[in-house]
């Protein structure tokens, strides 16, 4: 498999009228690793290899890939990044928060409200994420977020209660935190192998956005949809490091005007697919299950007591600062 950029650069050297054929302009190739092919939001990264191409004339040609495709999970992706392995990833803070914990920080269930407060926090979380590339293996052009992260399951969950003991797929260190404090037993999973767990009972339910959720087919598998206010989910578009410092400077500014555009298109998506997931997991026969007070008093609870101390006892002293600065404002939380 051919990994990194790969650069064609073909001289014709020809003699016409006693002088020399100029050498076409190279052509760069791109390998991009999105998600998953069913999501909806994988309709994201074809576009932006039709607008790169486009808005490099064609001298920059981006091939997308899924995660599977390639044998991945997603939560390796740092690695991968560092190791030149593609050249531009759908990284998802949460499920790389094992090897780098701070960017995971606007993705803490619990913390917003609402899907636009959410988003408002995000925005200025980039900041974040760009203070901390070296550590992500690339350089951030963009994000875009998910829907809202509800709980699938197969059991009613109507009350705190109903949680206790209840098997859960998740996908980050925070999401354990949040629903291990909640009585639920927390079982962290790749969104491939979440089908067939359901299916065989091998986990009771599992967390993924409500568009994603529908797209995936676990409508098949599960019965309630249940808010525990975790949130949309930020991915970020994150280039290679090795491939950035390969790419000519025009190369490198299209990439970023690129990337301020999928932002915009990609938190457009996921603010219309959330009530658009709703909707359509329950014509297929599911029930939704909202947010009822006594849930939201105990999830701000947990989130205060559990949620964030477990966050920056991972993160380290920097992540007081930075929580405070761009969180605390959007989430009413200021940690003291």
């Amino acid at each position: 498999m051919r990994t990194g950029v790969v650069v064609f650069l073909t001289a014709v050297v020809a003699l016409v009228s006693g002088g020399v054929q100029p050498a076409p302009a190279q052509t760069v190739q791109l390998k991009v690793v999105a998600t998953s092919r069913p999501q909806v939001q994988f309709k994201l990264w074809e576009r932006l290899a039709v607008e790169v191409e486009k808005r490099t004339q064609g001298r920059v040609k981006v091939d997308v890939v899924s995660l599977p495709e390639l044998g991945l999970t997603g939560f390796e992706l740092v690695r991968v990044l560092r190791a030149g392995l593609v050249d531009i990833a759908d990284v998802l803070p949460t499920y790389v928060s094992g090897e780098v914990p701070i960017p995971e920080g606007a993705d803490l269930p619990g913390l917003f409200k609402d899907f636009a407060t959410s988003e408002k926090a995000h925005m200025g979380w980039h900041e974040v994420l760009a203070k901390y590339e070296d550590k992500l293996g690339g350089v951030f052009v963009g994000s875009y977020g998910w829907a809202g992260q509800i709980i699938f399951s197969r059991k009613p969950v109507r009350d705190v209660k109903d949680l206790n003991g209840l098997k859960t797929r998740v996908f980050g260190a925070s999401h354990s935190d949040f629903l291990r404090a909640l009585g639920a037993e927390p079982v962290s999973m790749a969104v491939a192998e979440v089908y067939s767990a359901l299916e065989r009972g091998a986990v009771d339910a599992a967390i993924t956005g409500t568009i994603a959720g529908y797209n995936l087919k676990w409508w098949e598998v599960t019965k309630y949809m249940v808010d525990v206010q975790i949130g949309p989910a930020m991915g970020a578009v994150i280039v290679s490091k090795r491939t950035w410092d390969r790419l000519s400077p025009e190369v490198r500014t299209v990439l970023q005007e690129v990337g301020r555009d999928f932002t915009r298109w990609g938190w457009d998506m996921g603010r219309q697919t959330t009530q658009e997931g709703i909707d359509k997991n329950r014509e297929k026969g599911m029930e939704w299950v909202p947010l009822t007070p006594a849930m939201a008093t105990a999830i701000r609870e947990v989130t205060t007591k559990h949620v964030i101390p477990g966050w920056l006892k991972r993160s380290g002293p920097e992540a007081k600062p930075v929580f405070n600065q761009y969180l605390a404002p959007h989430a009413g939380i200021t940690i003291p």
